[in-house]
């Protein structure tokens, strides 16, 4: 027997909560790809936190949650016990997680700076050396596209060659640019470790702003998606 009056609106929301959900997922699954495809290349250069993992974490969570949103959808449509409980469940289950991730983050946030810093000044030594074309390229596409030179700033690469810069440096890019260093305002005075931490920081807050919007919608589901199961109970209907 069908669940009816208050419990049929319950089930109504639920399904449509759930549906939001799936949507949801879509989202935060294009959100990875984005960030990906648009600043994924860049792990190359952090290494102990890769711009990858980012991305990963929004795919990964993306796929899950068009999973779970479907498994609450169908759930409430047939209003099967054993659905919404694995629904509830999973919920719960990704509730801790993110809860778990979340205070990791907090505690960990200020090795970001140090990290990111200590692996550009590793990997700056090994740039134009024979078989690191891809960290070679990685360099130029950060320093072209964010604007900045070296580490903290250009003199950095003074290690590498106290000559000249990288053409990738230079504020109106061209041929051979880094070789004249008569006039040093010509390049990029801004270290790419300040731009690449306000990068991993925006990633952080995006992913933080995501994980509490998804923390609300999940209490709601749980809450609904209990109380429909208990509903579905008393109405005898066991599926």
């Amino acid at each position: 027997m069908a669940v009816e009056g208050c419990a049929r609106v319950i089930k109504f929301a639920v399904f449509f909560f759930n549906l939001i959900f799936w949507i949801l997922g879509i989202a935060i699954l294009g959100i990875g790809i984005w960030v990906r495809t648009t600043k994924g290349d860049y792990a190359t250069l952090t290494s102990s936190i890769p711009m990858a993992s980012a991305a990963n974490l929004f795919i990964a969570v993306g796929i899950i949650v068009m999973i779970v949103g479907f498994i609450g959808c169908l759930g409430a449509w047939k209003e099967s016990q054993c659905l919404l409980m694995t629904f509830f469940i999973l919920l719960l289950l990704i509730f801790i997680l993110e809860l778990t991730a979340g205070i990791l983050g907090y505690l960990y946030r200020g090795k970001v700076e140090t990290e990111v810093k200590k692996d550009l000044v590793k990997e700056l030594d090994n740039y134009g050396k024979a078989g690191q074309d891809g960290l070679t390229n990685t360099w130029d596409r950060l320093q072209t596209n964010e604007q900045c030179c070296g580490v903290n700033n250009y003199t950095d690469w003074n290690t590498w060659n106290d000559t000249r810069l990288p053409d990738s440096c230079c504020v109106e890019h061209s041929p051979d640019c880094g070789e004249d260093m008569s006039d040093l305002s010509k390049f990029h005075q801004t270290g790419c470790a300040m731009k690449l931490e306000a990068l991993l920081g925006d990633n952080l807050y995006l992913i933080g702003g995501v994980g509490v919007a998804i923390a609300v919608i999940q209490l709601l589901g749980m809450v609904f998606s209990l109380f429909l199961c208990c509903e579905v109970r008393k109405s005898g209907k066991y599926v």
